[in-house]
């Protein structure tokens, strides 16, 4: 058999998945978002260049000029990586900056540069030239000359996109870098945290194994809110068990010496009347052990006893059996008042599922559940189950509280189910009574104190 792996370790790991997944959410969300702000960048530079060759512009007769030498030193020298180009309305080039004598770009890549372009409106994108990747930008204007005479112009601006993918790529190296650096950090961070968070936990399993070693005989330890009620439940639960167990011993002992005086008898009985002496003595035993185990049973039903609210104990038994039938399509109509019981909540769930169960089994479909308080305001409990189903026969409202007893065998079931509420309804000193409901089955009404 495996053995399971630690709380401590499921956490660490569960905490390092979701920082990994939230730290590579966030890089890259960052990455995208300075990627982003890098091409923005760029097509502002672009569009200042454009500026700055369209105030060096000068139309002279109908043709354009621009002089030899810009103000911009990449655009004077060859194989910079920033380009400038005029156009004219058909694309031809009117104007090419000295550094883009070298770019060779086909007439299907110019022809994106200025077709279908509105005036006054930047168009910014990439293209290819050879193996260079480049960002333009186009820019088309009218140019104005004497009279009422206007020009089209396209401006164009390219630059070499090998520095931004340098930017890009330290930009991505530094970010996961310091992103790796960050998870771990805080995965040790992580880890030193849940150890102090749950050495609570480490110390309470050191108490359990020297109550199990003999050491101490009850949890001394100083323990968080979240689980002192827990380890006051456990001292309480282990003050009980060493109480029932010398119950038991006391029992054992009772039982020891009362079987004493009977395979006494037994043991001095004349061989002509060893049948009847031997019958009248086994149920006598019978009768003392039978005793003695009631006596037990009825002192470890007594380890917890408290208010319980009915309703929510209801709720959780109808919604189980719902589920349980559900292909028979039962309706369990309740109506509980505010009431609760005063005992162990294993034993009102004992009790009301066995009856339920039953109600849901032989019932046709239907199932009714009433309780409240006798007498109003602090009276006892009454618990109220019908069903619609063929009910029980006078004759056979005893026997079914008797436990192996079953009127009905082509259902599932060992015939304990009554008992076992019969029993528990007599260790809280109450009554339980079989009647026949108005819906046409069996009525069974439980009364508590």
């Amino acid at each position: 058999m495996n053995k399971p792996t630690s709380l401590r370790f499921r956490l660490l790991v569960s905490a390092a998945l979701v920082l990994l997944v939230f730290l590579s959410l966030m890089g890259f969300v960052l990455d995208r978002a300075f990627q982003q702000s890098a091409e923005q960048s760029v097509e502002e530079k672009l569009l200042i260049h454009i500026y700055g060759l369209l105030a060096v512009s000068d139309e002279i007769d109908g043709e354009l000029f621009l002089p030899e030498a810009l103000q911009e030193p990449q655009f004077n020298n060859p194989s910079t990586g920033l380009y400038g180009f005029v156009l004219d309305e058909s694309g031809t080039e009117l104007w090419m900056s000295p550094s883009a004598v070298s770019l060779p770009l086909a007439t299907n890549k110019t022809s994106a540069l200025h077709t279908e372009l509105e005036t006054g409106v930047q168009t910014f994108g990439t293209l290819m030239s050879g193996d260079i990747s480049l960002f333009y930008l186009s820019y088309k204007i009218l140019w104005q000359g004497s009279g009422d005479q206007t020009t089209p112009y396209t401006y164009v601006v390219l630059q070499n996109m090998a520095p931004y993918h340098n930017e890009i790529a330290g930009f991505r190296n530094s970010l996961w870098g310091w992103l790796v650096a960050v998870v771990v950090i805080l995965v040790i961070v992580q880890a030193l945290i849940m150890n102090w968070g749950l050495r609570p936990l480490k110390n309470l399993a050191d108490d359990l194994k020297a109550i199990e070693d003999g050491r101490q005989d009850h949890l001394a330890g100083v323990y968080p809110a979240e689980i002192d009620g827990v380890t006051r439940n456990l001292n309480l639960l282990l003050s009980s068990e060493r109480q029932q167990r010398e119950k038991y011993r006391t029992t054992l002992a009772d039982l020891a010496h009362s079987l004493k005086t009977p395979l006494a008898i037994l043991q001095s009985a004349p061989e002509e009347g060893i049948k009847n002496t031997l019958d009248e003595q086994v149920a006598r035993m019978n009768e003392i052990v039978s005793y003695q185990l009631q006596r037990a049973v009825v002192s470890s039903s007594n380890l917890i006893r408290k208010s319980i609210e009915v309703k929510p104990v209801v709720e959780k038994l109808i919604f189980a059996l719902t589920r349980v039938y559900k292909d028979k399509d039962v309706n369990i109509e309740s109506n509980i008042m505010e009431c609760s019981f005063f005992g162990d909540e294993r034993d009102l769930m004992e009790l009301l599922g066995n009856v339920l169960d039953n109600a849901c089994k032989y019932g046709n479909r239907k199932v009714k559940i009433e309780a409240g308080s006798q007498g109003g305001e602090g009276g006892g409990l009454i618990l109220i189950i019908e069903d619609n189903g063929q009910g029980i026969a006078v004759a056979d409202k005893v026997k079914v509280l008797q436990r192996g007893s079953r009127l009905d065998t082509q259902e599932a079931g060992q015939g304990i189910g009554l008992a076992v509420v019969s029993e528990i309804v007599a260790r809280y000193q109450g009554t339980i009574d079989l009647e026949d409901s108005i819906l046409g089955g069996a009525r069974v009404v439980i009364k508590l104190q």
